[in-house]
């Protein structure tokens, strides 16, 4: 029998929305200070269903959780033994590349062939270029690190930073590396404790949302987290094989903006922009290095869509790129940067629930002899 909407429905309803607006609120609030709380637990979420498989061989979790933080930590080491140094020497050799762009009169002069003037002059002004080019050329990759770090740890760790910047980073790479471990190794204790949470009532529809919630979460961040990988290493031998200014690293970074879908065609700009220090640098004409970049973008993109997203991700994230561009608008306004990671699954475990409560109400009217609204 269909429930009636009384006052008491009504305002429990309006409680639930109201208290859903208000944590989405919160979370957007403290988004910088649970930043690497997130980022920790993102990764430990990724790295659980391995973790499970070494506790089944091994039957502790402890010991298969610092194996995987072990290999992870070697991966991660391996990877910056052999390509920090190559993106530090394509940095400083970009470095040495700009002042020829405002200094060197046959530049000067090639550059004025194809952008106007008035624009060309306000690039110019836009920020020192020769400071630019010379803290490219006197990189220190680890000063970086830090200044990064110090911009990404937590606000309470940074009041260290007047007495030691090292102490600031050590303390809060630190923070978020235990974060990491107590995550990987609580995650059933934190899965039980969120059902516990439920009221009893609620229990068995909170345990089958919950179910979907995880499966959702866990194919998508580790298909796309794959999927990130791949079209970054696509693009660095792409950009490399080219000899694109940068080609190596600033393939890597679009791949990792790929974590959300279609960031990565932002960079294009960049990508036009590193074309242009190329065709100087080589005489090439201009044109065609920049068909040559929008080539190898699109070449990765049809790679991606037809080939990657299909075979990786699957089709339970199957939405068209309409509804993934207002997803990550709509989320990424309630929940900055964190809503657009999170974007994609959360419209379709939403789009799901929708359906189900649809398929509900349709059965329901079919017990009543209401014709269902496809007759």
């Amino acid at each position: 029998m269909r429930r009636a909407w009384t006052i008491d429905r009504i305002m429990r309803n309006l409680i639930v929305v109201l208290g859903i607006g208000a944590m989405l609120w919160v979370l957007n609030y403290l988004s910088g200070v649970l930043f690497p709380f997130f980022a920790a637990f993102l990764l430990a979420y990724i790295l659980d269903p391995v973790v499970c498989k070494l506790q089944d061989k091994l039957k502790h979790r402890i010991i298969a959780v610092i194996l995987v933080i072990v290999a992870l930590a070697l991966i991660v080491a391996g990877a910056g033994y052999v390509f920090v140094p190559m993106v530090v020497n394509e940095v400083r050799h970009l470095g040495e590349l700009i002042p020829k762009m405002f200094s060197d009169s046959t530049w000067v002069s090639r550059i004025s062939v194809f952008v106007p003037e008035d624009l060309w002059q306000s690039v110019k002004g836009m920020i020192s270029w020769d400071q630019v080019a010379k803290s490219m050329r006197s990189l220190d990759f680890w000063q970086s690190v830090q200044s990064v770090a110090d911009r990404v740890l937590p606000g309470a760790w940074g009041l260290l930073s007047k007495t030691s910047h090292l102490i600031a980073w050590l303390s809060g790479a630190a923070l978020i590396f235990m974060y990491l471990v107590f995550i990987m190794l609580d995650m059933p204790k934190l899965r039980r404790g969120a059902k516990s949470l439920v009221p009893r009532k609620f229990r068995i529809d909170a345990a089958s949302f919950g179910k979907e919630v995880d499966r959702f979460m866990g194919s998508y961040f580790r298909a796309q987290s794959l999927v990130a990988l791949t079209v970054g290493v696509l693009y660095a031998i792409g950009f490399g094989i080219i000899g694109l200014p940068m080609g190596v690293a600033f393939g890597l970074f679009s791949g990792a903006l790929n974590m959300i879908p279609y960031l990565q065609l932002t960079t294009i700009p960049l990508a036009l922009l590193l074309a242009v220090v190329y065709a100087l640098d080589t005489a090439m004409p201009f044109w065609e290095v920049a068909v040559i970049v929008l080539a190898i973008y699109g070449l990765v993109q049809v790679i991606q869509d037809f080939f990657l997203v299909p075979k990786i991700v699957g089709s339970s994230m199957d939405l068209p790129p309409v509804g993934i561009l207002l997803s990550l608008s709509i989320w990424g306004k309630l929940l900055g940067f964190l809503g657009l990671i999170v974007a994609i699954p959360f419209t379709c475990i939403c789009l799901v629930y929708l359906e189900k409560i649809q398929k509900k109400a349709d059965a329901i009217a079919e017990e009543e002899g209401e014709p269902s609204p496809e007759a």
